[in-house]
């Protein structure tokens, strides 16, 4: 079989993240389904510095000789930015020998904004494509505003965002923290975004926290000769290490593509407080817009799944 009619075989999915360290993770894990082919990258300045993490993307890309793949910057500005140490953290990741073995291809940087280039790669495709949304909304809620037709061509957003019943992770002066950072970097986008009337399945905190990082998972990865799992452990050590708890987070999206079998979706309808203490928290309204959540997710078969992409080499 030649390449083109096997790229015609797999689902276009679209990758919109904030250059956090489980932004690529998710990221690697997209990168092993067979049966999806990302079209195009765009990085929000969110969870992370914008250079750093566009060097990160393309080495990875790099990693997996995916040449193919172009990446966009995102001009997006925050609401409420995430905390200057947070943004920091993934730093190390362009000095991973794994890594610097590979350099980075800057001729796959578009030099477009990201609203144009997301317009223009799901414009591009015949038929609808997924988006693994794993950070802030803004750069997709801007790309709607400019070409509204772009919503016919998206299938559904999987996005990592938001708390129900559990409290949410952002701290800040005069906040009671029910808020989740991808929703409060930008209330009004996150708002904006659920109501532009594409199907929204998101991942939130809830479920997030039944799948840490944790001392098997780790264990798993560092006793691995494969590239891959000792890629993803050098990734989290350092983290891991330092935080006592870490989550998959921004891998739950990417992970369900694979093996969807593995989740269980509720339904609701939900809005985004956008003033006051609780500013960013969603909440459940009549008058809201319909959503799709992630409520349980097996944990071991989330593991095993995970760890066996990473075989691949």
């Amino acid at each position: 079989m030649s390449l083109k009619p096997l790229l015609s075989l797999q689902k276009p999915v679209f990758f919109d993240h904030d250059g956090s360290v489980d932004d690529f993770v998710a990221l690697i894990c997209l990168l092993t389904l067979d049966q999806y082919r990302i079209t195009g990258i765009s990085i929000t300045n969110g969870n992370c510095h914008l250079d750093v993490a566009t060097e990160s993307t393309l080495r990875i890309l790099s990693l997996f000789c995916r040449y193919d793949v172009e990446v966009a910057q995102s001009s997006a500005l925050p609401m409420n930015p995430f905390p200057e140490n947070w943004r920091s953290k993934s730093h190390f990741i362009n000095k991973l020998k794994i890594l610097t073995e590979r350099a980075p291809d800057f001729k796959q940087l578009s030099k477009i904004d990201a609203v144009d280039f997301t317009a223009q790669k799901l414009l591009a495709e015949t038929e609808k494509t997924i988006i693994v949304l794993t950070g802030p909304a803004t750069n997709l809620v801007q790309t709607f505003e400019r070409y509204p037709e772009v919503k016919n061509k998206v299938d559904k957003i999987l996005w990592m965002a938001g708390a129900f019943m559990d409290d949410g992770n952002v701290k800040w002066p005069d906040h009671d923290g029910s808020a989740e950072w991808n929703i409060f970097w930008s209330p009004d986008a996150a708002s904006a975004l659920l109501e532009s009337g594409v199907p929204v399945y998101m991942f939130p905190l809830d479920s997030c926290r039944q799948l840490p990082v944790d001392h098997d998972l780790m264990y798993n990865l560092k006793h691995s000769r494969k590239k891959l799992s000792k890629l993803v452990y050098q990734l989290f050590n350092p983290i891991f290490s330092a935080h006592a708890h870490y989550y998959m987070w921004d891998v739950l999206p990417a992970v369900y593509l694979g093996k969807p079998e593995l989740f269980q979706f509720e339904n609701t309808a939900i809005s985004v407080e956008k003033r006051g203490t609780s500013v960013g928290n969603i909440y459940r309204s009549s008058n809201g817009s319909k959503v799709w959540y992630s409520k349980y997710i097996s944990d071991q078969g989330f593991y095993d799944f995970l760890l066996n992409q990473l075989k691949q080499f």
